[in-house]
C-alpha cells in the first residue's frame, strides 16, 4: 500500500507526484540542495499532521494544492479566498472519507514543534516550575536518550515533563532532565537533546496508541543529521529499526547523511533529481552511491568496480571470489542504479580525481544496454574500460526468464527455494491478468517484480536472498556468457 501525494506549486516545486509505501521499514528521501525534499515531507505529513500552511509554506500562487491519497481516500488542501473584499487568503480541506494513518512529523531545526507561541520571559519562568506540576515520563524516553547520545542508558538520572497548557504554552510538551541534583528544562538542553527527546516522546506515544497495529503509521523526520553526531544516528537507527518491525512503523528522513543512507535498502531510497528546466523526477529504486554522489571514502581501495544494480554486484563479487581475483588488492563493487547513473558517476569521479591517485575504476553494464550506452559513452568522452554482462536488471530477467521465453530449470529453481507457499505459476497468472491491456509498459519488469517482492515479504524474505538463488543457479549452469565477464576482470585485476 502507498500514500500518493501530490504536489502542485508549494515553494520550489511545481508539480510532483510521489507514491510513498507505508509498509513498515526505513525510507530516505534524499537530492542536492534545493531539490524539494524538506517540502516533500512536510506536505506528505498532511495524511495525518494539521500544521498552519502559511507558517510551513509561507505564500503560494492561486491555484496551488496538496492532494493525499491513499486506499481510495483523498485529502486535499487548497488555496481560497474567504473575502473578495479584502483578498483574505486560507488553506481549505476536502476529504471523500476518514483517512485510516496515523504518524508524526519533526520539522528539524526551523520547523521543530517544541516552542511554539513561547518568549523569553514564559522560558525564565519554566526554569522555577513547580515540582508538584512535574510529571515523571516514560522510561523508554529516558533510557534511549541517553543510550543513543551518550552510551549509557543511565547518564539522565530523570526526564520529567510538564503539559504546554498547564505553563501558558499552547499545546506539546516541555521536558527536564535531572543530573546529579540539578534540573535542566528542554529550553537549556542541546539541540541533539532538543530534537531526539521530541522523537522519542512522539515514538512513545504512538506505541501506546497502537491498538490496530495494522494500520498505517508513518514518521517524516526532516534532516535529523544536523544535530546529532554519527555516532548517535547511528544507534538512533538502531533503534528506529527496531520499533519500526516491531510496531509496522513507515519511517522517512528527509536527509543528506551518508550515515543514514548507507543504511537504507535501494528500494526504500528516493531520490530527488531537480532537472535543468526546474522539473523533478523521482528515482527509485536508487543505490546509496548515487544518492550521496561518490561522497564515501574509497580512497582505500586498489580498484572500483561500478556496476548498475545488487544482481549485478553478486554476479561480480562471485566472479571475484571463485576466480581468486581479490588476492593482495582490495576491490570494491559498488552498485549504482541504471546505466546512465553509472556512466555519470564514473564520469564525475574521474574528472573531479575523486578515488586518489592509488585506486582505478572500470564500468559494467547490463547486457541489454550496450548499444545505448556506447552512444552515450561517445557522448561524454568517457574512455573508462566498460564490459557488459550477459543478462539484464534483476526485474528484466525475471520477467523474460518467467513470463515471456520461460527458463523451466531457473523456474523450478525458484519454486524449489523462494516460491514454496503461494506458487510462481498463480502469481504469474495475476501478473497475466492486471498487464493483459499494457503489457509494453511493463517492458522494465518493475510491475512483474512488484508482485514477487509483495510474496517475498509475506514470507518475510528480501530481494538479497532472491538474488542469491538466482546467481547460484547461473553459477551451476556454467553459462559460457560468463566468460568474456571473467576475462575482462582478469585483465583489469591482474
Amino acid at each position: 500500500m502507498r500514500l500518493n501525494v501530490h504536489i502542485h506549486k508549494i515553494k520550489s516545486i511545481d508539480d510532483l507526484t510521489i507514491a510513498l509505501p507505508v509498509d513498515k521499514g526505513l525510507y530516505a528521501i534524499t537530492g542536492q540542495n534545493g531539490s524539494g525534499k524538506s517540502t516533500i515531507v512536510a506536505c506528505a505529513s498532511r495524511a495525518f499532521f494539521r500544521m498552519k500552511m502559511a507558517d510551513y509554506f509561507g505564500a503560494i500562487e492561486d491555484d496551488a494544492f496538496i492532494e493525499c491519497e491513499l486506499n481510495g481516500i483523498t485529502r486535499r488542501w487548497e488555496k481560497k479566498r474567504s473575502d473578495t473584499k479584502n483578498l483574505t487568503d486560507y488553506w481549505a480541506h476536502s476529504s471523500n472519507g476518514k483517512m485510516e494513518i496515523n504518524g508524526f512529523y519533526e520539522g528539524s531545526l526551523i520547523f521543530g514543534n517544541r516552542f511554539r507561541n513561547t518568549s523569553y520571559e514564559k522560558m525564565r519562568n519554566l526554569e522555577n516550575a513547580n515540582p508538584k506540576m512535574l510529571k515523571e515520563a516514560d522510561e523508554f524516553i529516558r533510557q534511549n536518550l541517553g543510550e543513543i547520545l551518550q552510551g549509557d542508558s543511565n547518564f539522565y538520572e530523570k526526564i520529567w515533563y510538564v503539559q504546554g497548557e498547564d505553563v501558558g504554552l499552547k499545546g506539546g510538551y516541555i521536558f527536564y532532565y535531572e543530573k546529579k541534583g540539578k534540573r535542566i528544562s528542554q529550553f537549556h538542553m542541546s539541540t541533539g537533546e532538543n530534537l531526539l527527546i521530541s522523537i522519542l516522546n512522539s515514538i512513545s506515544i504512538r506505541k501506546k496508541e497502537r491498538d490496530n497495529i495494522e494500520k498505517p503509521c508513518m514518521f517524516f523526520l526532516d534532516e535529523v543529521e544536523l544535530a546529532l553526531h554519527p555516532s548517535s544516528l547511528k544507534k538512533l537507527m538502531t533503534l528506529l529499526t527496531q520499533v519500526s518491525d516491531e510496531y509496522n512503523y513507515a519511517i522517512y528522513f528527509s536527509t543528506h547523511s551518508i550515515e543514514l543512507i548507507r543504511g537504507i535498502k535501494p528500494e526504500n531510497i528516493f531520490y530527488i533529481e531537480r532537472h535543468s528546466d526546474n522539473s523533478l523526477e523521482v528515482l527509485n529504486p536508487c543505490y546509496p552511491a548515487y544518492a550521496t554522489k561518490f561522497l564515501y571514502d574509497h580512497s582505500g581501495y586498489d580498484r572500483i568496480i561500478l556496476v548498475e544494480d545488487d544482481l549485478a554486484k553478486e554476479i561480480i563479487r562471485r566472479i571475484l571470489k571463485k576466480e581468486s581475483m581479490m588476492n593482495n588488492k582490495l576491490v570494491h563493487v559498488l552498485p549504482c542504479g541504471g546505466w546512465n547513473n553509472v556512466l555519470d558517476l564514473a564520469d564525475d569521479v574521474i574528472r573531479n580525481n575523486l578515488l586518489g591517485k592509488r585506486a582505478s575504476i572500470c564500468i559494467i553494464l547490463d547486457g541489454d544496454i550496450k548499444d545505448q550506452a556506447d552512444k552515450y559513452r561517445k557522448k561524454i568522452h568517457n574512455s573508462i574500460p566498460t564490459n557488459y554482462l550477459p543478462i539484464k536488471s534483476l526485474e528484466k530477467y525475471l520477467r523474460s526468464k518467467l513470463v515471456l521465453s520461460v527458463d523451466h530449470k531457473l523456474y523450478r529453481h525458484l519454486t524449489d527455494y523462494i516460491f514454496q507457499q503461494k506458487s510462481l505459476a498463480e502469481i504469474i497468472d495475476e501478473y497475466k491478468r492486471i498487464s493483459r491491456y499494457d503489457w509494453e509498459k511493463d517492458s522494465n519488469g518493475k510491475t512483474f517484480y512488484s508482485l514477487l517482492n509483495d510474496e517475498l515479504q509475506k514470507r518475510n524474505k528480501d530481494r538479497a536472498e532472491l538474488i542469491e538463488t538466482i546467481v547460484d543457479y547461473l553459477f551451476d549452469q556454467h553459462s559460457p556468457e560468463l566468460i568474456s565477464i571473467i576475462a575482462f576482470l582478469h585483465n583489469q585485476l591482474d
